[in-house]
């Protein structure tokens, strides 16, 4: 006997499937893969105000600090602008300091971490969606059939 006019063979419709999951899961973990492994290559640390500089300059140059790395006290560029002089800040430090030493508030990365989070929640919402559609599909064709 042959195949009835209108029926589809289910393989083709799964393999685009699978692979469309593949590639949205990609999509969406990747991401917070590479901003945990920046996450690891920071620690946490405590920092003081040493010269503050104004927001809102046509340079970019954040406020001067001071934080100890290993017991020793060093200078860096502290990622932001407009703290009072002598103000203890959370910041993030390179585990391996070299060069001019740049540090970030603490509480930046725990919000990238939390945006990238919410965008693979979004877009693995949207996979299974699309999943659920094509099964859906495929349940609807087989009782035409």
């Amino acid at each position: 006997m042959g195949r009835q006019r209108g029926s589809a063979s289910v393989a083709p419709i799964l393999l685009v499937l699978v692979l469309l999951g593949i590639v949205l899961a990609g999509v969406a973990v990747w991401p917070l893969w590479a901003a945990a492994d920046r996450e690891r290559a920071m620690r946490p640390a405590t920092a003081t105000v040493v010269e503050p500089r104004p927001c809102g300059s046509t340079r970019a140059e954040g406020d001067l600090v001071e934080v100890e790395i290993d017991g020793e006290v060093r200078r860096a560029s502290f990622d932001g602008c407009g703290h009072s002089p002598g103000q203890r800040l959370q910041v993030l430090v390179p585990v391996a300091p070299a060069g001019e030493l740049v540090v970030r508030p603490a509480t930046a990365d725990d919000s990238k971490l939390d945006q990238l989070a919410d965008r693979a929640t979004w877009t693995l919402l949207a996979l299974a969606c699309v999943a659920g559609g094509g099964y859906a599909l495929m349940l609807g064709r087989r009782r035409l059939s």
